[in-house]
């Protein structure tokens, strides 16, 4: 489709759609959700990237995953524009002699030191070129680059069915935040300003999170940047980066993946999954109905057998659930039941110590703090005169690296990002899951591909007496949030998918919007659900104890 003013038309999924499901934008919902007597002040929305291949095959013998076309192409264009394109002919890197195997900045994969940002379109070996692709040197990659299908997938890659998912998700966002509630322009014109000014998009260093996001960036704005479109798609090109400033960040300064640098985190991690593994019954039923399948049993015993970092069930979940993802048939003795138990044991494994205000204090509070600290700046606004100047982002930027025709780089004064309306946070499964148990979620599912986790902060236009300020003003809250910050009169919703989140606190009378109900937070009693998850650095690093000596 052409740049266009009319109403956004969001796509239907296919049948087999394994995507998370959004809400549908009825007129009833819109006036439910969003009545007049609130103006919506600021949204953060975290997404999980779209559907791809198992980040490993080992269970099915699936011959090829022919669904990366489009992606394989938006990739290359992607690494020239970061100049980071390496042409088949080029070999990889020569493997560091003076790095050891369990050194955690190598990878075995390569047997190259991981010393920046690394895109891979599927494993860290291999880089797209013109006509194939570059992996680790071995006897068969001549013949590889021969026969190379420009339609195959490599594992754990971001296919087409992946990119239209996330182009839908950014349809959506067009349709609520956009043509109906106004939060952001019709089109994104930076002759009054720069889109950083209002829209700040943070993703991390997975290849798959990083197309994702361009796919939902271009459901947003279609057809822009007019440099980038031809006709009948948005190149992921100089001109794309130029217009919309993607920041992303070295893997240790990433705090979207749980903070895997804290001792006590990780510790705590492995001692609850080896626990569960061997002492939860429903996890031992499920473990031997699946051993004692004739299709994957052999396989999925080997697999399963011997507890993971994370979760043992997760491997077989992921092959099983991409497979269906991209209109595949399961095994006849696998039923859709049994796919989800595993995704269930998966789920409990890797997302329940989340439910442990510890485990979220170590693992996810310095994420929660970029969600917090985005919100206060954000309220504060509504003290500063109508039509100023919006102020620049906080300290939770930092370590924010910019995409850019540049290369891989740090952000000029010029181009810091301000107070932004809305915030786009691309990451995984690992990322929404435990941040969506922080604030209230009973899900017992793994999270589908393309998961939302959307934060949003209105303004009710009533006068609050000073009974209500005095009562808020009195609640705990993260160090990080100015204690001068007048939070009345602002609310906070959180939705995960199509489900709007019950955040415990929040049910307290006077803790929740009068009308709207026990679902929409006052900004106050939001900031005291977190308060305990938020560590100062002091106490991170205490509480972390010793840390890895890779990280120190």
């Amino acid at each position: 489709m052409s740049p266009s003013q009319t109403a956004t038309v969001v796509p239907d999924p296919p049948s087999f759609s394994q995507a998370a499901p959004l809400p549908k934008l009825t007129s009833e919902y819109m006036n439910q959700m969003y009545p007049e007597y609130l103006d919506l002040v600021q949204a953060q929305v975290f997404f999980r990237h779209g559907e791809r291949t198992p980040v490993k095959q080992r269970l099915l013998e699936t011959p090829s995953w022919p669904f990366c076309q489009r992606a394989n192409h938006l990739h290359a264009e992607f690494m020239k524009a970061v100049g980071k394109f390496v042409p088949r002919q080029e070999a990889m890197p020569v493997p560091d002699p003076q790095r050891k195997v369990g050194d955690a900045r190598y990878t075995e994969k390569t047997g190259t030191l991981k010393s920046g940002l690394e895109y891979e379109p599927a494993k860290w070996s291999v880089r797209l070129g013109n006509s194939g692709y570059e992996s680790a040197p071995d006897a068969a990659a001549d013949d590889r680059r021969e026969t190379w299908d420009p339609k195959a997938c490599e594992m754990g890659q971001l296919s087409d069915i992946g990119l239209d998912t996330l182009f839908r998700t950014g349809s959506f966002l067009r349709s609520l935040y956009i043509d109906k509630l106004q939060l952001l322009p019709p089109v994104p014109d930076t002759t009054s300003g720069r889109l950083s000014d209002w829209l700040y998009i943070r993703t991390t260093d997975y290849s798959r999170v990083i197309q994702s996001t361009h796919a939902l960036l271009v459901g947003m704005y279609p057809g822009y940047p007019k440099a980038a479109w031809n006709g009948s798609r948005t190149s992921f090109n100089e001109a794309f980066l130029r217009l919309f400033p993607i920041h992303t960040r070295m893997h240790r300064s990433e705090t979207m993946h749980g903070n895997f640098g804290c001792y006590n985190f990780i510790r705590h991690f492995i001692d609850i999954s080896v626990h569960d593994a061997v002492e939860l019954k429903w996890i031992r039923d499920i473990y031997q109905q699946t051993i004692a399948l004739e299709s994957i049993g052999k396989r999925a015993e080997e697999m399963m057998a011997v507890p993971h970092f994370g979760s043992n069930f997760h491997q077989v979940y992921d092959e099983l659930v991409s497979l269906v993802a991209h209109g595949g048939e399961l095994p006849e003795d696998i039923s859709m039941d049994h796919m989800e138990s595993l995704g269930a044991a998966a789920y409990h494994q890797w997302t329940g110590r989340a439910h442990y205000t510890q485990d979220q204090r170590l693992g996810f509070g310095r994420l929660v703090d970029n969600v917090v600290q985005t919100m206060a700046q954000a309220a504060a606004l509504d003290s500063q005169q109508p039509g100023s100047e919006r102020p620049h982002i906080g300290s939770q930027r930092e370590g924010d690296l910019l995409l850019s025709p540049d290369g891989v780089r740090p952000p000029t004064d010029g181009e810091i990002p301000r107070v932004p309306k809305l915030a786009l946070f691309g990451g995984h499964d690992v990322t929404v899951g435990p941040m969506s148990v922080i604030m209230g979620a009973n899900t017992r599912q793994w999270l589908p591909f393309a998961s939302t986790l959307t934060f949003e902060l209105f303004k009710d236009k009533a006068e609050q007496s000073k009974q209500q300020r005095a009562k808020q003003a009195d609640l705990p809250r993260p160090s990080s949030v100015p204690r001068d910050l007048d939070t009345a009169g602002h609310y906070v919703r959180v939705r995960l998918n199509d489900q709007v989140l019950q955040v415990p606190t929040c049910e307290m009378p006077g803790k929740h919007h009068p009308a709207m109900g026990s679902s929409m937070c006052t900004l106050a009693a939001f900031f005291e659900h977190l308060a305990p998850v938020i560590a100062s650095e002091a106490e991170f690093r205490t509480e972390c104890g010793t840390m890895p000596p890779t990280e120190m």
